[in-house]
């Protein structure tokens, strides 16, 4: 890689790091926040997690449409700098409504980045670097969100709660201005100047609903009102979108990639695999501190060879995937959860026995996860044109953010969203099932249904200069074309 090309993978790495660390290094905090705002009741502080939930999985598409109608470059600029606004509002609140708002903040942020930081990525590497490369990028999303709570216990322990939303500004800052200098603009020249303005809010509104009702529903009871018009809402919005998606001449979402095998099989594998690995990270530091009593920091590290094991393997995954295809690597590296997840349940127990129940199953999850969930997002984007990469981004990621939630939903629902004790033992153990089982259809649909030769071959060879770019950095460069 040249010197261009490795800052704008080092950019959208930190983008998606930061982005993927907000969804889980709050999870520490919420006993401190929910101290710091007494008059709050649960039911509320649990937005400051939902609000951020919600909105990055929400703007998703109209975020990827606007990358690629607008500039990628400038997306990610203006996204980076919304982030930053976010966590500086949200690390300043004096009240719980402030706090909520600037999550608000964060997510819109959030949603302008993710699609833009992948699509500069794509577009800044050659073909046969970019499993590699996706391989960064992705892993640095799973791993921000298994070493969230780790880096929120130190936080929260040293800091306080407030620190977790501060932490980021300056490194947001940085970005912005490395970003201005170092990036190089490109968009898609051919994109349609409007898009379907009732598929738009329909789609955003219908995530939202979904996101929602998978968050809450866990906590409130599925049978509870709130719930049943947030799925209802879901369903009929969701097929509006659906509809004009496939009948609009200009929809927000191309269903061209849909029909894409590739982009579709390696959607549902997302969906499958994240639900799993989220669902056991979701209650994973509330099992060790509640059934096993260890303090927040000692939580913390419990699940740190996690994240450290998926940081060793996630390069080599790319590498591996480069020589074995995706289909081999993703089905092999899901079995590594299953594993993990049937050590635990035939190890683990209410007395504490980390190095021999705790650690096997973590080493194991850590290197699966590591494989696994960079190269989907490369398995998902493989067959996806070049000039589409903003939008390709947006709809894996809403998938993505879609499973988080769904990872939530079941493993709340089965565990229990209140007083936890030994007792609760048997149903995590059965949330560690359910995982296995996901994990298990992960692979299953890779294997199965995965297609081994590229749907889009000429595509696929061709460097990176085939795209259409804005260069408007005076430095020469060697990966980019000129403009058009």
């Amino acid at each position: 890689m040249n010197a261009s090309t490795k800052v704008t993978v080092l950019l959208s790495s930190t983008a998606v790091f930061l982005i993927a660390l907000e969804l889980t290094i709050i999870s520490v905090a919420l006993p401190e926040i929910e101290a710091a705002f007494p008059e709050s009741t649960r039911a509320v502080i649990s937005w400051v997690f939902t609000a951020y939930s919600v909105g990055v999985a929400s703007l998703l598409l109209i975020a990827g449409w606007l990358a690629e109608r607008l500039g990628r470059k400038r997306i990610f600029i203006v996204g980076m700098s919304i982030f930053a606004l976010g966590s500086f509002v949200s690390g300043q609140a004096s009240t719980i409504e402030m706090l909520i708002g600037g999550r608000v903040v964060q997510a819109i942020g959030g949603a302008f980045l993710l699609p833009a930081s992948l699509a500069l990525l794509l577009g800044s590497v050659p073909a046969d670097k970019r499993e590699m490369a996706i391989g960064i990028w992705g892993s640095m999303a799973g791993l921000a969100a298994a070493a969230g709570p780790t880096l929120g216990a130190f936080l929260v322990d040293s800091a306080g709660w407030r620190w977790v939303f501060l932490i980021n500004v300056p490194i947001a800052v940085a970005a912005v201005a490395l970003g201005e200098a170092k990036l190089v603009e490109s968009r898609d020249q051919n994109i349609a100047p409007t898009v379907d303005l009732l598929a738009v809010p329909s789609g955003a509104l219908a995530v939202a609903a979904i996101v929602f009702a998978m968050t809450a529903g866990g906590s409130v009871g599925w049978s509870d009102p709130r719930i049943l018009v947030a799925l209802a809402s879901a369903a009929v919005l969701g097929t509006v979108f659906v509809h004009r998606s496939t009948t609009h001449e200009r929809p927000v979402f191309a269903p061209s990639l849909a029909r894409r095998r590739s982009f579709a099989v390696g959607g549902l594998a997302t969906v499958a695999f994240g639900a799993a690995f989220t669902g056991w990270l979701a209650l994973a530091p509330s099992f060790v501190a509640e059934v096993w009593g260890y303090s927040t920091l000692r939580s913390g590290l419990a699940i740190a060879p996690a994240p450290v094991m998926m940081a060793i393997v996630a390069r080599p995954a790319g590498n591996l995937t480069a020589t074995l295809g995706h289909r081999k690597v993703i089905s092999l590296g899901s079995l590594l959860g299953v594993a993990a997840t049937a050590w635990w349940v035939a190890f683990i127990g209410a007395e504490p026995s980390y190095l021999v129940g705790f650690l096997p199953g973590a080493l194991l999850l850590g290197t699966g996860v590591g494989i696994c969930f960079p190269m989907l997002t490369a398995a998902s984007m493989r067959d996806v044109p070049s000039h589409q990469y903003a939008m390709g981004a947006a709809g894996n990621t809403t998938l993505r953010q879609t499973a988080i939630a769904l990872g939530i939903a079941v493993s709340v629902t089965i565990v229990g969203a209140d007083a936890i004790s030994t007792s609760s033992v048997g149903a995590f153990k059965a949330s560690w099932a359910v995982a296995g089982a996901l994990f298990t259809l992960t692979s299953a649909v890779m294997w199965l249904a995965y297609p081994a030769a590229s749907e889009n071959p000429v595509e696929a060879a061709q460097p990176v200069t085939s795209l259409h770019t804005l260069p408007v950095s005076p430095q020469p460069s060697t990966t980019f074309g000129a403009a058009s």
